[in-house]
């Protein structure tokens, strides 16, 4: 599944570099415990998180201006439009019209002129927008993630109303790797998006920049799908992605009892919220834990969701990441060894031991002898905060002191099959042992801002300063200050 890359990117903030100078001038707490953590099955009344599927093709369709509603910002065109032409009364028999057409991947986009476009227009004066999907509930719809058993060559943007009634900005949807062949028992899908209490969000398909093209019907009832083009891309979008493309609402409950108290002190480390605490519903996974003979290397991620959410919320997005991945996704577990907040909160994620060499679900063609780290947003839109780097830091110098691997190093791995992967199966790779998701795969993960941030952290983790700091940029919005304790539980 191909990825967009919107074109107007914010820079990394000098946060990152004040926050290496405070972590190297200050040694790390130690915090003894009488062993080492091992996971729980302890048992809470937590309701489990709900999985709800519809199929994209079922969801309401919505015409939207390409310009205004932002999605020309973010990389999306129309492809060329033939004013002359009504409406494709039937799709998947659709007669290539004679004359030289436009390829397979066509609309090229336009000379910038500095001014905006004007939208296309039928012979009518109706104009053309893209179709996307809108998807509305009743209730909060927490997190949407998308979801595909068969091979579907398509990219996806997804926006949530906001509470003053606008829509927020569109996100690019990352898929989420495997490792595995595409099947109905083992589904690709995108990261799943926090969208917290939105009950109303919208998802448009696109592929290599191409949206769907569309307009209002003249008489009223379903949106004109296709209108005015014969592109063989958007015929592939219109019969074949759209229908295989399911939408997948997570809807995990809150947990009101976790509490600095219930933390759980590494041995020499950080102390994380442990999967007992973030309420790991433990029956949920299907198989145990395989472990690599060493681990020789991290990588960080990023979930790629909204920025949006409280300290509370932080354990609701793990939980949701859990239940689509060990459910929806048929991985048993979660994918990332841990997921750290904009807060600096860091959750325990896969089972069998944060000091053993677990193998993730993180990265494909890399999951042996790795660790995989994922922060909690969308590092595109806005810098890692202060706290989120600082536990990255933390996490990442514990756990590669324990591995016995130098931070500064570069580590060699060997590439295992995988289709998104930038190497080939057997090829030996020589990347910096702290690297991230996309110097293994063909993603933006961990987002651009993200990845700048990379530098300072291998050199906090590695206890020096770093070389180069950041360019100027205007600050990210202030991190909130340190997670207020929600109401521990009972013992």
């Amino acid at each position: 599944m191909r990825r967009l890359r919107p074109s107007h990117r914010p820079r990394p903030s000098l946060v990152l570099a004040a926050v290496a100078a405070s972590i190297i001038a200050t040694p790390f707490a130690v915090v003894l415990a009488g062993s080492d953590p091992r996971s729980t099955d302890r048992h809470r009344d937590l309701p489990a998180t709900s999985i709800d599927q519809v199929g994209l093709a079922d969801l309401a369709t919505a015409v939207v201006d390409v310009a205004e509603s932002g999605l020309s910002a973010a990389g999306v065109r129309l492809p060329e439009i033939d004013p002359n032409t009504f409406g494709l009364p039937d799709v998947p028999d659709l007669e290539e019209p004679s004359g030289p057409q436009p390829a397979a991947g066509d609309g090229a986009a336009p000379a910038d002129t500095g001014k905006p476009e004007a939208a296309p227009r039928m012979a009518d004066g109706r104009p053309v927008g893209a179709a996307v999907k809108h998807l509305v509930r009743d209730t909060p719809l927490k997190m949407v993630a998308f979801t595909w058993d068969q091979a579907v060559d398509a990219s996806m943007l997804l926006r949530a109303k906001k509470k003053d009634g606008n829509w927020g900005e569109w996100i690019e949807l990352e898929p989420v790797d495997s490792g595995r062949p595409v099947t109905r028992e083992h589904p690709m899908g995108t990261e799943p998006v926090w969208v917290g209490d939105a009950t109303e969000v919208q998802v448009a398909m696109t592929d290599d920049g191409l949206a769907i093209p569309a307009a209002e019907p003249q008489g009223g009832g379903l949106a004109e799908l296709g209108i005015g083009t014969a592109s063989t891309v958007i015929k592939t979008l219109l019969t074949t992605a759209m229908s295989a493309v399911k939408a997948t609402l997570i809807s995990p409950e809150s947990l009101l009892s976790l509490g600095s108290s219930l933390l759980t002190p590494l041995l020499g480390g950080p102390s994380v919220v442990a999967r007992a605490q973030w309420g790991a519903d433990e029956s949920v996974r299907c198989s145990q834990p395989t472990y690599s003979p060493t681990t020789r290397a991290a990588i960080v991620h990023h979930t790629a969701g909204s920025n949006d959410y409280t300290p509370e919320q932080s354990a609701e997005i793990v939980r949701g990441i859990y239940a689509y991945h060990a459910r929806t996704l048929n991985w048993c577990d979660i994918g990332y060894h841990v997921l750290v907040d904009k807060y600096g909160q860091i959750f325990e994620g896969a089972f069998g031991g944060l000091d053993r060499n677990v193998e993730g679900t993180h990265t494909g063609g890399f999951n042996k002898s790795t660790v995989g780290v994922s922060m909690i947003g969308n590092l595109d839109q806005v810098a890692p905060t202060t706290p989120m780097v600082s536990a990255v830091a933390r996490f990442l110098r514990w756990r590669l002191g324990k591995a016995g691997v130098n931070p500064a190093s570069v580590s060699q791995l060997t590439a295992e099959p995988f289709s998104d992967s930038k190497f080939p199966a057997g090829a030996m790779t020589s990347l910096p042992t702290i690297s991230g998701h996309r110097d293994y795969n063909n993603t933006s993960c961990p987002g651009e801002l993200g990845y700048a941030a990379l530098a300072p952290i291998r050199a906090m983790v590695g206890g020096a300063a770093p070389s180069e700091p950041p360019p100027a940029s205007p600050a990210p919005p202030a991190p909130a200050p340190a997670a207020p304790a929600p109401v521990a539980a009972a013992p």
